[in-house]
């Protein structure tokens, strides 16, 4: 857990720097606001993120340290699996739609992933396809008047 914390300080700390000298001075807004002006409430979380991101990182590489653990350690293949099939999953219907409108693909999406997660009861499936898609209709059609998505 210390190995991880450490690089995801590291990457949190990359980031807030990012934010502090580069995308909040250049694209931090300007211009009239009520209490707190909209750049210096960004450069504010950007701090906190910075300084919370580096204690942890810090405190991990030291912990690390004491312990004479390596900084680095490939996880197995199954895990990276575990962890990558949902993206590759929303991906895969991110293409879809692309060719399909999303009123059709919505029962798929929905009903895979609830049989892909260990649901083998028939109705809860169907239920659980059904009913979002149902209200994702609804939404677009009769209350949005956008036509079917």
């Amino acid at each position: 857990m210390q190995r991880k914390n450490l690089w995801s300080g590291l990457g949190v700390t990359l980031l807030a720097c990012w934010l502090l000298m580069w995308l909040i001075p250049r694209y931090g807004g300007s211009g009239m606001a009520f209490g707190m002006h909209p750049q210096r409430l960004a450069t504010l979380g950007a701090w906190v993120m910075l300084i919370c991101a580096a204690a942890l990182a810090i405190g991990s590489l030291i912990t690390l340290r004491k312990h004479r653990s390596s900084l680095f350690q490939l996880p197995p293949l199954t895990n990276v699996w575990h962890q990558a099939w949902p993206f590759l999953y929303v991906l895969f219907f991110i293409v879809l739609a692309i060719f399909l409108p999303l009123t059709w693909l919505a029962p798929f999406i929905v009903g895979t992933l609830v049989a892909l997660l260990g649901e083998r009861r028939w109705h809860v499936i169907l239920l659980a396809a059904a009913i979002p898609t149902a209200a994702l209709y609804l939404l677009t059609v009769h209350l949005m008047r956008i036509g079917v998505v």
